[in-house]
């Protein structure tokens, strides 16, 4: 039975969207007033997330072909 942990394609897409979100703020933060140094390290800080999703995503195919 497969459940959000165990489903790749979810762990996928919110790989995605951190990368997206990450480049979004990286770009848009200057522009909305914020300091450049806060929003590039914020984008810096959820693009890190993005290997760590996709780690999550191989363990959840590895466990499908498991069961």
């Amino acid at each position: 039975m497969a459940n959000s942990k165990t489903n790749p394609k979810r762990w996928y897409l919110v790989m995605y969207l951190c990368i997206i979100v990450s480049f979004w703020v990286f770009i848009a933060g200057p522009r909305l007033g914020y300091s450049a140094e806060a929003s590039h390290g914020i984008a810096i800080l959820i693009g890190i997330w993005a290997p760590t999703l996709a780690i999550f995503g191989v363990r959840a195919e590895m466990q499908q072909k498991k069961d």
